[in-house]
């Protein structure tokens, strides 16, 4: 039996020698060229800042022996994707003055900003911190960006779940002052507490990424199962309000490692709202400690649960807490996904709209629909309140009464979609950016999401199925920034020019979906579901989604 001992990543060795995300950032920041170093870019993410380069020209460019087409992808944290009319306009500004003119909504209803060249690295961050915001934490082995369902923050929801996602980004945001030292000289809009980094992070922070979501108890838009940490708000019979928290979900994959998978999150315990603070510590402890450091591509705590076994990654929480765990309530029933597009009126009164943004790019496009600029105008004139969503949309809140008719016009006159004219698929479809930017991607996403959208809802309408909805989501690579592995259908990029097809999810979250065929070019996609589509239209129960039918009769 091998008593080798497996060697640290590189990346942890720069993790511990770059004194608490510092490394060389501040002097590569301030040289002329327009690329950094392999630490500086492994240590930037942990500032929200991804190296990277045009992959559109790249060729050309190696072909001329010119050097890459350097750029850099900024991504700011938004706890709930809650943001003020103020906070979105200097998001607007910041995509003119310093990136590609378009504000990219994420999954995890962040924003990201694309294009950027270096020297826009640090105007950006001064803006950002400015307005209350901040890049830090929103990449890097750190807790990301808390999620939390749009309908938990509204005017008239519990105080406590309004702010849960600011509190536990308050709670688990790691403490070195490294960012605004290096990108906002010091200056500080609001006061922060100098202290030491947090025991759960330490010097060389977590093994990986870690992410948090909150969600409704009657619906579940943050696919609660596929974090790291899932909470749903519940009430214990003896304890009263707090949350179920669930452990161990992750949906990315690697090609490369076959010993890589998709999986969803255990219930592991109710917590009460004074514990939820102490229980999620112990959770990042114990990954901190028996978490992969030799082997990134398995670094995730999915798979610290997976290997130990559940009940095992329970007992070890309940060593490091010094108490037993109580049992989790039943997870709900009814669970389908809200995905929060068109008017409601609330109970106080006040309106709001659900807008859909196309793959999460919120762009003024030529002769067609300008959502940027209707955005921005509804935000200079009313004091309104903005909700990403984790399908990559937007919920304009807080309309008065007074203003509902002027917001209806102001999207309709920028040829803003009303949802009832969204296609049944179209009106979830989500996509990651893939090229030409992320140096992940392995073919497209984005650029080609409304293609393929269209090829389905087409192959739909030719079956008599066109009014039933569709979840379709598509990533350029087995990451799974979209989230194909719990959907309906994914499309995940295997090559250049194929893709993996996955079926069998759905709207609930709580099914991982099935691999259907391997290497499937992209004008094939439409192709190869029709046989499942035709089978769906005959044998399927009505209003069964497509989803639950490939659950109950398979794909064989």
């Amino acid at each position: 039996m091998s008593t080798e001992t497996k060697q640290e990543t590189a990346v942890e060795d720069i993790k511990r020698s770059s004194h608490y995300l510092r490394g060389e950032i501040g002097r590569e920041l301030d040289n002329d060229v327009a690329s950094v170093s392999n630490e500086s870019e492994q240590i930037l993410k942990f500032h929200g800042i991804y190296a990277q380069d045009n992959r559109d020209v790249r060729r050309e460019r190696a072909v001329k022996g010119e050097e890459l087409d350097y750029i850099f992808m900024i991504r700011v944290a938004i706890p709930g994707g809650r943001l003020t009319t103020d906070q979105w306009l200097a998001l607007d500004g910041a995509s003119s003055d310093i990136a590609d003119g378009t504000i990219r909504l994420t999954t995890r209803q962040a924003v990201q900003f694309h294009g950027v060249v270096k020297d826009g690295l640090r105007p950006l961050a001064r803006s950002l911190d400015a307005h209350l915001m901040t890049s830090f934490g929103a990449c890097g082995d750190v807790v990301r960006n808390v999620v939390s369902c749009p309908e938990l923050q509204s005017n008239e929801a519990d105080e406590r779940l309004r702010e849960i996602s600011r509190h536990l980004t308050r709670s688990f945001r790691a403490t070195t002052e490294a960012h605004w030292e290096i990108f906002v000289n010091g200056d500080k809009a609001a006061s922060r507490e100098v202290a030491d980094e947090r025991p759960f992070y330490g010097e060389t922070y977590l093994p990986r990424k870690f992410k948090i979501a909150v969600a409704h108890p009657d619906e579940n838009c943050v696919d609660v199962l596929a974090q790291d940490v899932g909470l749903i708000p519940g009430i214990h019979p003896e304890v009263g309000e707090g949350f179920n928290l669930l452990v161990g979900g992750g949906l990315g994959r690697a090609y490369a490692n076959p010993d890589t998978f998709a999986r969803l999150a255990d219930a592991m315990t109710f917590v009460t709202y004074d514990e939820v603070d102490e229980v999620i510590a112990a959770v990042l402890v114990t990954y901190r400690e028996l978490g992969d450091r030799t082997e990134r591509k398995r670094a995730r705590m999915k798979y610290v649960v997976a290997d130990m076994g559940f009940d095992q990654f329970r007992k070890e929480i309940e060593v490091r807490l010094g108490r037993e765990l109580r049992e989790p309530l039943a997870l709900p029933e009814h669970f389908d996904a809200d995905d929060h597009l068109g008017w409601k009126t609330r109970s106080d009164g006040t309106h709001q709209v659900g807008v859909r943004v196309s793959a999460g790019r919120v762009r003024d496009d030529d002769g067609g629909t300008r959502l940027r600029s209707a955005l921005r105008l509804i935000a200079q004139r009313h004091p309104v309140t903005f909700f990403l969503t984790p399908q990559q949309d937007i919920v304009i809140s807080d309309i008065p009464e007074s203003a509902r008719d002027e917001v209806q016009e102001i999207l309709r006159n920028h040829a803003v979609r009303p949802d009832a004219e969204l296609g049944n698929v179209e009106r979830t479809a989500l996509a990651c950016p893939a090229l030409p930017t992320c140096g992940q991607a392995l073919t497209e996403a984005e650029r080609r999401l409304p293609e393929l959208v269209g090829t389905i809802e087409g192959a739909l309408a030719s079956r008599q199925l066109g009014r039933r909805a569709l979840q379709l989501r598509m990533t350029g690579c087995p990451n799974g920034c979209a989230r194909p592995a719990v959907a309906e259908v994914g499309i995940v990029g295997r090559t250049k020019s194929t893709y993996d097809v996955y079926v069998g999810g759905g709207p609930r979250g709580d099914r991982l979906a099935t691999l259907y065929r391997e290497k499937v070019p992209f004008d094939e996609i439409a192709v190869v579901l029709g046989p499942l589509f035709d089978r769906w239209e005959l044998e399927g129960d009505e209003d069964e989604s497509f989803g639950d039918f490939i659950a109950r009769v398979g794909v064989a």
